[in-house]
C-alpha cells in the first residue's frame, strides 16, 4: 500500500483511539508500530504525524537526498529563482538555498530572536570560499515567524508559488533545510534542524 492521499499536518504521535493508526517507511511502504519505532533515527530520518477523516498516520522522512533536475525543470527552476529574488542566476556558479520552513509557528517561541548559527555573517563568509556560490534565502509563504528569523538583517524570499515546496519539500517539518546545486542540475538537500557546519561539511563534499 502506498501513500497518495491528502492529509493534514500534525507534529507529535497523539493519536486518539477513534480512527485506525497506520504507519509507512521512507519508501511509503506500510509497516507495523514496532517497526516504525525501530526505525526511528534522528540522523537518517523525521517522524512526521498526521490524519486524514478516516485514519491516523505515521510516516518517516528520509534526511538527506541525492537527484539531478532534468534540463527543462533546472531552466524553469533557475528562472522562478532570479523573478523572486530579482537576482541573476549565473549558469557556471554552484546554489545554495537555506530554505526557512513554516515551523514552528509565531505562537510557539520561547525567545524573541532565533540564536540559529547559521543566520550568522561567518557562515556566509566561509561558504563563499569553499566554491563559486551563488547563495538565496528562501521561506515558506506560510511562515509567520520572520522576525524571529532577523528578516531586518537577511533577506528572506517568499516561495509565493510554492516550487520549493512541490519540487523538493512536500512535508513541513520545523525549522529549515537546504539544498545544494551543481550547475548541471545535480543536487543534495538536507531535511531538519541542522547547524552552518554541516552545510560547510556537505558543500565541501558535494562541490568538490
Amino acid at each position: 500500500m502506498r501513500l497518495f492521499f491528502i492529509i493534514i499536518f500534525y507534529t507529535g504521535l497523539t493519536f486518539g483511539q477513534q480512527k485506525p493508526i497506520v504507519f509507512y517507511n521512507e519508501v511509503g511502504e506500510e509497516i507495523n508500530q514496532l517497526e516504525f519505532l525501530r526505525s526511528k533515527d534522528y540522523s537518517e530520518n523525521l517522524d512526521l504525524y498526521f490524519e486524514n477523516d478516516t485514519t491516523q498516520i505515521g510516516i518517516l522522512i528520509t534526511r538527506q537526498k541525492f537527484g539531478h533536475l532534468d534540463k527543462k525543470t533546472f531552466v524553469n527552476f533557475k528562472s522562478y529563482l532570479s523573478n523572486i529574488s530579482d537576482k541573476q542566476i549565473d549558469s557556471s556558479q554552484n546554489i545554495v538555498i537555506n530554505y526557512l520552513t513554516p515551523l514552528p509557528k509565531k505562537v510557539d517561541n520561547i525567545k524573541s530572536k532565533s540564536s540559529w548559527n547559521v543566520l550568522e555573517k561567518h557562515y556566509l563568509r566561509k561558504l563563499h570560499k569553499i566554491a563559486d556560490i551563488n547563495q538565496f534565502w528562501i521561506t515558506s509563504p506560510k511562515s509567520d515567524n520572520l522576525n524571529f528569523y532577523h528578516n531586518n538583517k537577511i533577506n528572506w524570499i517568499s516561495d509565493k508559488d510554492n516550487l520549493f515546496k512541490n519540487l523538493f519539500f512536500p512535508y513541513d517539518v520545523r525549522y529549515g533545510n537546504f539544498i545544494l546545486i551543481k550547475p548541471d542540475g545535480r543536487y543534495y538537500y538536507y531535511l531538519g534542524e541542522h547547524s552552518k557546519y554541516k552545510i560547510w561539511e556537505k558543500a565541501e563534499k558535494f562541490f568538490k
